[in-house]
């Protein structure tokens, strides 16, 4: 049974995987077998009681570099803002806003507790849409989390939004971030971006 969110626990797994920054080209008969093959490893590797946090976290950017399309879901995390934003503008976001994700990586790992990790079958909604869902065992408890991934002109797959327990990270943030830009300049958001928990409290 799909339980409430345990916030602390899976911000932990999408940190995990949100530690890349270039595109990786992934055929879709191979989807799959490359998640669950990261995941496990990933799950070895901060199970590994021998290496330290740095360690840690040096393995697991090895392991998911760029399974991500971040200048994607930059995009996506702003919305309609975007096209309102210069070139250089969006780059500077794009930026930080990768560096928030990492930040926020870093700081998770410290919560790990050895919960069990099972990667389901991937759901093909159409031509050029995949969700690949996830169940989160943690004592009696069970979390879905569902990436979400999509076919590049070059027909690679890429992941551009995680859903956990129905809840879109990418639409958490856009709804973030259209509110500071409502109240104030895309340098305060850029500011607010870079402090810590300024904006995903």
């Amino acid at each position: 049974m799909i339980r409430n969110l345990n916030h602390r626990f899976l911000k932990v797994i999408v940190a995990c995987l949100m530690a890349c920054n270039i595109a990786y080209a992934v055929q879709e008969d191979k989807l799959y077998d490359v998640m669950k093959e990261k995941i496990d490893k990933a799950t070895t590797v901060l199970q590994n009681k021998t290496l330290d946090i740095k360690a840690k976290e040096k393995e697991i950017f090895v392991l998911f570099d760029s399974m991500f399309d971040y200048n994607l879901m930059s995009q996506l995390s702003l919305g309609n803002q975007w096209k309102l934003l210069s070139q250089e503008q969006k780059v500077e976001f794009a930026t930080n806003f990768e560096k928030r994700l990492k930040t926020a990586y870093i700081d998770k790992l410290y919560l790990y507790t050895n919960e069990t990790i099972i990667v389901k079958e991937l759901n093909k909604l159409n031509d050029n849409r995949i969700q690949i869902p996830m169940h989160i065992i943690g004592g009696k408890e069970t979390y879905e989390v569902i990436y979400k991934l999509y076919k590049n002109p070059e027909n690679n797959w890429l992941i551009y939004d995680v859903d956990i327990l129905g809840i879109s990270i990418i639409q958490t943030y856009r709804n973030q971030f259209v509110g500071v830009l409502q109240k104030d300049s895309f340098a305060s958001l850029i500011e607010k971006l870079n402090k810590v928990e300024a904006v995903t409290k």
